[in-house]
């Protein structure tokens, strides 16, 4: 194997692994005590993933890595039907669950880009990156992730909640622009000036709704804020929008964030 992919396949491992393991904790936290064989299926699931993540973190030869690859798109591929098992039993309220539909829904879209990636490792391929289809999986993904933090703040926290909204608004703006700016490429253009503009500004209001999360994080460490939301899943959508930014820099005229999408998780 090449250094140039072995080095993607690791990265995006180490990402997705642990972006999966998130999952597996976020659905096991919010599923009511009731639902026993969906608890002991997450359960399953979080010791699955943190076992693949602990193996990419290690040395590891280019057959082990082959290996890495199929393990991996395989237990992707149960936990999405799992989700879509739990999805379906929320559209007809059959479950007793926490979160909303639509989150699972974005877990969804998340793991099946990683799906994706994984489809092209596994044939040697470098999986291409497109700012547009960027766009289109992380845009709507942070507007949700400000929707969550504004609901699950309390209701004494008025200027979180206000600034939370706003990032939502802003996001679902400019992921209707950018189904917009999808059309155009219709005419065989996938580069043009506005779309260059658009990569510039999505990339500065993400970095700093970046930098909210971690300042965020940091005050629900300290009990400085209340609510409900705890600071691992600020953690998450942290090492989401980090990794969005990262493969936006890759193809666009933009310095790489400042920070690092596969660091491990807080704990707390």
């Amino acid at each position: 194997m090449e250094n140039g992919i072995r080095e993607i396949t690791l990265f995006e491992h180490r990402f997705w692994l642990q972006i999966l393991g998130d999952h597996s904790r976020f659905i096991l936290n919010s599923l009511s005590p009731k639902e026993n064989s969906f608890v002991h299926k997450a359960n399953e699931f979080i010791n699955l993933f943190d076992d693949l993540l602990a193996r990419s973190r290690k040395s590891i030869s280019n057959e082990n890595l082959h290996e890495l690859n199929y393990k991996s798109y395989s237990a992707a591929m149960k936990i999405r039907e799992f989700k879509l098992v739990i999805l379906c039993k929320q559209i007809e309220d059959k479950i007793y669950i926490n979160l909303p539909p639509t989150f699972i829904n974005h877990m969804l879209n998340e793991l099946e880009e990683y799906l994706t990636i994984l489809n092209d490792l596994i044939k040697g391929n470098i999986p291409p990156i497109i700012d547009l289809h960027l766009h289109l999986l992380w845009l709507p993904d942070g507007s949700g992730h400000a929707e969550t933090i504004a609901s699950t703040l309390d209701m004494t926290q008025k200027e979180l909640i206000k600034i939370s909204k706003e990032y939502s608004k802003i996001f679902t703006d400019l992921y209707l622009r950018t189904i917009e700016y999808k059309g155009y490429t219709r005419t065989n253009i996938c580069e043009f000036e506005a779309l260059r503009k658009h990569n510039i500004y999505a990339y500065e209001v993400m970095n700093c709704f970046k930098k909210f999360l971690k300042e965020l994080e940091a005050a629900v460490q300290e009990k400085k804020v209340l609510g409900t939301i705890y600071p691992l899943m600020l953690d998450h959508m942290y090492r989401e929008e980090c990794y969005y930014l990262t493969k936006l820099s890759m193809i666009s005229n933009i310095e790489a964030p400042n920070c690092n999408p596969t660091k491990p998780r807080i704990e707390a």
